[in-house]
């Protein structure tokens, strides 16, 4: 067996943004139940104990070393792509005063979004329904800074986002894109069977390299930071498995039903996947220049 990294192996746009609604739709409270609010990785620095760090604060600490690359503002108006129940816009609507606006393809996932944003009280963030390959609610050139955390990975068209991140973005605006990556642009044997389940078991279309990656948004954009943050961010998985040990299978079904049961398997595999180096986790943050899109 032979894959090429930066080819879909889920072709059916279709049906892969239904799947990728559907699996939301049912398992984000059993998300939550086991990650928190953040459904993302957790930041560790070189040498951190990962057993005694709760996951919540490597989570927010991510989101700040973000941040500190990024520099959002109380003047930035801040497209949050794949939301997700809502604690990146929280976070950022919280500690920077910035206006988000958070999209996702979940309902269920948007209702969590909003009721955490009313417990917090915020007035500088909202939701819609909607998808990263057409940003259809949104004209041309609104957009201080685009945020997509981890999300970049489920669209089936990478290059067709980041064309639609240009659009919405001002003249000098940014996108923000941390995602997972393959290690290589192809795998054989079986590295390419550990691939192929990897995005078969997470609705991923396909997951380019770094390099990959860098191409597509150069196109488009002028790219100021790329780095690899794999070894600070593995350790999550190891956290998730722990945290989902504690459940009975009848917790994991009311949760997530058979997608609940086969969770730790999925957890397992993407964990060894970053412990072997075959996949890793790309940062990119690229600016729009003037004329670009506009």
């Amino acid at each position: 067996m032979k894959i090429a990294t930066s080819i879909p192996v889920i072709t059916n746009s279709a049906k892969i943004i239904a799947d990728i609604a559907k699996f939301w739709d049912r398992t984000s409270l059993g998300w939550r139940e086991i990650w928190g609010q953040h459904i993302h990785h957790g930041y560790y620095e070189t040498g951190e104990d990962q057993s005694t760090t709760p996951a919540a604060l490597a989570q927010e600490k991510l989101l700040h070393k973000l941040c500190l690359l990024l520099k959002p503002t109380a003047a930035d108006l801040l497209l949050d792509v794949g939301c997700g129940m809502g604690g990146s816009s929280i976070y950022l609507a919280k500690n920077f005063n910035t206006k988000v606006i958070g999209i996702s393809l979940s309902e269920t996932q948007l209702e969590i979004a909003k009721q955490a944003t009313k417990l917090q009280k915020l007035s500088n963030v909202e939701y819609k329904y909607d998808d990263a390959h057409c940003l259809a609610s949104f004209d041309d050139n609104v957009f201080d800074i685009v945020w997509a955390l981890e999300s970049c990975e489920q669209f089936y068209d990478k290059s067709l986002f980041i064309e639609q991140a240009n659009r919405v973005l001002k003249p000098g605006g940014k996108l923000m894109l941390a995602t997972w990556c393959a290690s290589s642009e192809t795998y054989v044997g079986t590295e390419a069977k550990t691939y192929l389940a990897l995005c078969k078991a997470f609705d991923l279309p396909y997951m380019p390299t770094i390099p990959h990656y860098h191409s597509l948004l150069e196109k488009h954009f002028s790219v100021t930071t790329v780095e690899d943050w794999s070894e600070h961010v593995k350790n999550s998985w190891e956290y998730g498995i722990k945290q989902l040990k504690k459940y009975s299978i009848l917790h994991l079904v009311s949760k997530g039903g058979i997608t609940g049961i086969k969770l730790i398997g999925k957890l397992k595999l993407m964990s060894q996947a970053f412990k072997s180096g075959q996949i890793r986790y790309g940062v990119f943050i690229a600016r729009k220049q003037d004329g670009y899109g506009a």
